[in-house]
């Protein structure tokens, strides 16, 4: 299994240096390597002591606050309509993609954004931000308007900024969860710092969980072209709506890994998003019970339930069948992982189950992953 570790390097640039990075942005690589944003280059020679290697950082951009608690939302459009084609595609997202420029003491990064809301709201990934002290949007004009921080959460790799405008262009948001392997997708953003570049393929998988510094995430594989750059930029369904936020992208060493791009879902952008701009803390939900897949019968079968979870205090116990979530059926781990995409601790689901062959029905609250040994 790869086990992915975040690195950076700091200390004094050169100009050299920093003329590159506006190109590329930063990196966050890793052993058989992972790449977020892109990639600090080794320095000139006779220089190697004015860099240190350091830990990639998860801290919030120390920029101003924004308002919180407005009652924004991202809200998710049902698909409609013929297929669009790439061209048309492009024409739908473009002015709803901007350039992210983050800057700190020592580092200057590029990433890619997509607007939210007419009045200024867009999404990015954490990554993009993290640790600057200044951070800037640059729009498809070429007009830059200064960011204030809404909310950010370095483990889910999102975070909301704010700049001051009226009548920007707000991308439109699907719904990941109607997405299926083989779809048609686009993502755009800004690769090398090519801004507003479009590349195409396929949704290669679906609920595939990666882990990145030992956490989890649930993500959309791709065949598009995800490159340093892209990071916090859109992926787009055939119907020109974003259902994902380009976040990650697998290289070997050897160069042989091609296509393996990541975005996170926008069932889950939706519900870190609201909750970020809401003023609270994002909280991981679980049902706080371990289960088996039944390849012949169907199903998942419970192996064990936490006395700490709802469910266990509704009466679930090992041995029962889980068959259904609010009425859909389950085959595998991955649909319970798809419909935790969109909740959060408190957030309730109705559970079918078979004991001793009747059938039941409960509604189960999901738990603070924290509270679950």
């Amino acid at each position: 299994m790869l086990r992915p570790r975040r690195r950076r390097r700091g200390g004094g640039i050169a100009l050299l240096v920093v003329l590159i990075l506006v190109l590329t942005g930063i990196a966050v690589a890793f052993g058989s390597r992972f790449f977020s944003q892109a990639e600090f280059f080794p320095p000139p020679h006779g220089e190697d002591d004015r860099y240190q290697e350091q830990e990639y950082s998860t801290d919030p951009p120390s920029i101003p606050r924004a308002e919180t608690g407005t009652g924004v939302t991202l809200d998710l459009t049902p698909a409609s309509g013929e297929s669009l084609t790439c061209t048309q595609i492009y024409e739908k997202n473009a002015f709803s993609i901007v350039s992210i420029e983050s800057e700190s003491r020592h580092e200057f990064s590029t990433g890619t954004g997509v607007i939210l809301t007419e009045d200024g709201y867009i999404i990015t990934n954490a990554h993009v931000v993290a640790g600057a002290e200044y951070v800037q949007v640059v729009f498809y004009d070429n007009d830059v308007l200064e960011a204030s921080l809404v909310g950010f959460d370095a483990d889910e790799d999102l975070a909301v900024l704010k700049v001051e405008a009226e009548g920007l262009i707000p991308a439109e948001f699907g719904d990941s969860s109607a997405l299926r392997c083989g779809d048609p997708v686009a993502a755009i953003g800004d690769p090398l710092g090519y801004r507003s570049t479009i590349t195409d393929g396929i949704v290669s998988a679906l609920d595939r969980e990666v882990e990145v510094d030992g956490v989890t995430m649930t993500l959309i594989q791709t065949s598009a072209a995800i490159n340093f750059g892209n990071s916090g930029g859109a992926l787009i369904n055939q119907y020109g709506q974003v259902v994902g936020i380009t976040t990650i992208k697998i290289v070997t060493d050897d160069g042989s890994a091609e296509a393996l791009g990541f975005a996170i879902p926008s069932r889950r952008v939706k519900y870190v998003a609201d909750t970020l701009i809401d003023g609270r803390q994002v909280r991981t939900g679980v049902f706080g019970f371990t289960v088996l897949t039944r390849p012949v019968s169907g199903g998942l079968e419970l192996q064990s339930v936490d006395p700490n979870s709802d469910a266990y205090a509704k009466g679930l116990q090992a041995g029962d069948i889980i068959t259904a979530v609010n009425g859909q059926p389950v085959t595998g781990t991955q649909d319970l992982a798809r419909i935790k995409l969109s909740l959060g601790p408190g957030d309730t689901v109705e559970l079918t189950y078979l004991r001793d062959g009747v059938s039941y029905a409960v509604e189960v609250a999901l738990v603070d992953s924290e509270l679950i040994g």
